[in-house]
C-alpha cells in the first residue's frame, strides 16, 4: 500500500523528533498522578490516560507533523505523484496514530495490573471510542494546520482545542461538579463523547448523544480539511 511506504519514512522522521518523542512516551505518564489524585481507581485512570493520549500524541504532534512537512515541500511533492490527497494525509498520520495505539495497549496492561481493575463489559464502546477519537483528532490537527504558520506556532494555535479538551472534557474534575447547562456545553467539547464511549464499556451510561457528537466533529473535520487545508508552504 503506497500510504504505507508514506508511513514507513514519516516514522523514521518520528523517532528523530525528541519533542514528539517526549509528548508521546514521556509526558502521558507524568499526567499519571495528576489524573489519580482524582480519582486512583483503575478504568477513570485508563480513561483519562487515553484521552491525554489523543490529545497529545495524535492531535498535537500532527499539527507540527502537517505543518513541517508542508514547509519542507513534502506534501506538495507528494501530491504531484500518484498518491491521492487521503493515501498522503494518512500515510504522514501512520506513526502517531501508531505510537498512540501502542501506548493506550500498554497503560490498558500496566494500570489493570497495578489497580486489578475489571474489563469492560462493553468493549465495543472502548473500540468505537479510541477509533473514533483518533479520526476525530487526525482531521482536527490537519485542520488546524490551515491555520499554523510554523512549527513553533503550533504552541499558539492548538491551545484553544488543547485546554478546551484537557480542561472542559472532565479529565481532571467530575462533570457532577460543575452546573448543569455548563456540563451540557462541555459535553460538546470534541474529547468529551470519546471518554464518554470509553466509560461506557465499563457502565450502563448512554451512547446515543457521544456517539451523535463524535460524527458531528468528524463530519466537520472533513468538511474544514477540504475547504482550508494547505499543500503549499504559507511563505
Amino acid at each position: 500500500m503506497r500510504a504505507v511506504a508514506v508511513g514507513q519514512a514519516e516514522l523514521k522522521l518520528f523517532w528523530r523528533n525528541r519533542t514528539a518523542l517526549f509528548n508521546s512516551l514521556v509526558l502521558p505518564l507524568l499526567i499519571v498522578p495528576a489524573l489519580m489524585a482524582v480519582d486512583a481507581d483503575g478504568e477513570p485512570l485508563l480513561v483519562g490516560l487515553v484521552g491525554f493520549v489523543l490529545v497529545m500524541a495524535v492531535y498535537y504532534n500532527l499539527v507540527t507533523t502537517f505543518v513541517a512537512r508542508r514547509e519542507e515541500l513534502v506534501l506538495k511533492r507528494l501530491r504531484v505523484g500518484e498518491l491521492t490527497d487521503p493515501e498522503i494525509l494518512f500515510g504522514a498520520s501512520l506513526p502517531s496514530v501508531v505510537v498512540a495505539l501502542g501506548q493506550m495497549a500498554l497503560f490498558a496492561v500496566i494500570v489493570g495490573v497495578a489497580t486489578d481493575a475489571s474489563l469492560p463489559s462493553r468493549p465495543w464502546f472502548l473500540v468505537m471510542g479510541v477509533v473514533g477519537g483518533v479520526v476525530m483528532f487526525v482531521l482536527l490537527a490537519a485542520a488546524s494546520s490551515a491555520f499554523t504558520r510554523t512549527v513553533e506556532m503550533a504552541q499558539v494555535t492548538t491551545l484553544p482545542v488543547l485546554v478546551a479538551c484537557l480542561i472542559g472534557s472532565g479529565l481532571f474534575f467530575p462533570m457532577s461538579v460543575v452546573p448543569e447547562g455548563v456540563a451540557t456545553v462541555l459535553r460538546l467539547l470534541p474529547l468529551t463523547p470519546v471518554l464518554d464511549l470509553v466509560r461506557a464499556s465499563w457502565d450502563d451510561g448512554p451512547v446515543l448523544r457521544p456517539l451523535t457528537v463524535l460524527a458531528v466533529w468528524i463530519g466537520l473535520g472533513t468538511y474544514a480539511v477540504r475547504r482550508w487545508f494547505r499543500w503549499d508552504p504559507r511563505r
